[in-house]
């Protein structure tokens, strides 16, 4: 695809061991799975690759997912409890709801944005390392 390849590998059966498998949506061993990434060393179709993800760019990618929306949705409620008492009337359990649900859509939406930033940072994507 132009100057990217897309490759395309299978998990492996440390997808199996992994306590998350069933959150993170990966299927276990065996499931087949399509990687888009800069192809920098010219492979081109049916060639067999290898790749590496760095584990720092896992890791971090993870807590961000998992992470940042959770802390925006408590941080929402909080608010919503401190604002609603400076409201005549008010539900302090609705505005806590609907400011929580605010928070997590505005999360959602940060990290479209963060995610379209590192897709042009190359330090954060795969690498192909060689044609085997």
């Amino acid at each position: 695809k132009g100057k990217n390849a897309v490759i395309k590998t299978q998990r492996t059966s440390a997808c199996d061991n992994c306590s998350s498998k069933k959150s993170c949506g990966t299927g276990g061993a065996g499931s087949d799975v399509l990687i888009e990434l800069e192809n920098s060393i010219g492979a081109r179709v049916s060639d067999r690759v290898t790749f590496s993800v760095g584990s720092a760019s896992i890791l971090k990618a993870g807590l961000i997912v998992y992470l940042v929306p959770v802390l925006s949705f408590i941080a929402g409620v909080v608010i919503g409890q401190v604002v609603s008492g400076y409201i005549p009337d008010a539900n302090p359990d609705l505005v806590s709801g609907l400011l929580g649900a605010a928070f997590l859509i505005a999360a959602f939406i940060g990290l479209k944005i963060y995610n379209a930033f590192l897709d042009r940072n190359s330090s954060f994507r795969a690498k192909i390392l060689r044609v085997d």
